[in-house]
């Protein structure tokens, strides 16, 4: 109970950073890029901040390989994620984000691992109801290849972040050289695509909101794995995000077929359960 409690209420903190991140991005107020960077810096100082207590940084060499290719996989993930928060609805993008899970476990079918009955029917009514989504005008389809894309990527991404810190790496240590890798990339790519200083946004009180709300959302989604398993608590995550995107879609973005979308979640929810 505790964790799911704490996964909706960091969904929804994380919810109120995206919906000011887009509709900034939208009034050409802040770049894409530092929209990525405000959502990226609090979490950067978070990890930096364990291990100054742990006092200990476990990184292995070995694991350089894999950690290079999911931090470029990882870059162009959040410069797509950005994008397609910005262009596609947010109930559109919360529903085909369900998707990584299904992806993931075909993923783990393909490492050697089987799938029970319950699963693939789980996959089965994800995939029907969002087929049946589409094709009775559900879902807008404005920016749906970016969130495809947004969708496949951290199949790759979480599949080498649990192989290095399964095999190398502190969670802390690999979390930590990921994010500021993309710190850097997202802010210098600020400066010169967005001509602006994201650092310096951080300064007005709807920027630090967006950055702050974000950062403290990821942390109690982080805390949330302690209290139940890896796979309920992304489940949850994902159903819950979906639920805030309805609703801040709906209300902020005047999106259409509310009733609809409630219905759909109803879908999306019983596929997730089964998943787990």
């Amino acid at each position: 109970m505790i964790g799911l409690i704490l996964v909706s209420i960091g969904t929804f903190l994380d919810e109120i950073s995206t919906l000011i991140g887009k509709t900034e991005v939208q009034n050409k107020r802040e770049s894409v890029y530092s929209m990525a960077f405000l959502c990226l810096i609090w979490g950067t100082l978070w990890f930096l901040l364990i291990i100054l207590y742990k006092g200990q940084f476990i990184f292995s060499a070995a694991s350089l390989p894999t950690v290079i290719i999911r931090i470029l996989t990882e870059i162009v993930l959040v410069y797509v994620t950005t994008l397609a928060i910005v262009k596609a609805d947010r109930s559109t993008f919360g529903f085909v984000r369900t998707g990584t899970i299904p992806l993931l476990l075909f993923a783990d079918l393909w490492l050697g691992y089987t799938l029970t009955l319950p699963q693939l029917t789980g996959i089965a009514i994800l995939v029907l109801g969002l087929a049946f989504a589409f094709l009775n005008h559900g879902l807008e389809k404005n920016g749906i290849r970016l969130v495809v894309i947004a969708t496949i990527l951290p199949v790759i991404t979480i599949s080498l972040y649990k192989y290095n810190i399964t095999h190398y790496n502190s969670v802390e240590a690999e979390q930590l050289i990921s994010h500021v890798a993309l710190l850097v990339f997202t802010f210098f790519m600020a400066l010169r695509f967005g001509r602006e200083n994201p650092i310096r946004l951080l300064a007005k009180r709807e920027f630090f909101l967006q950055s702050f709300a974000g950062g403290i959302g990821g942390v109690l989604i982080s805390f949330a794995y302690l209290f139940s398993s890896a796979s309920t608590i992304t489940a949850a995550k994902r159903a819950v995000s979906v639920l805030w995107a309805i609703f801040s879609g709906n209300r902020y973005f005047e999106e259409k077929r509310f009733l609809f979308k409630i219905v759909l979640l109803l879908f999306v929810v019983t596929g997730l359960f089964l998943l787990t």
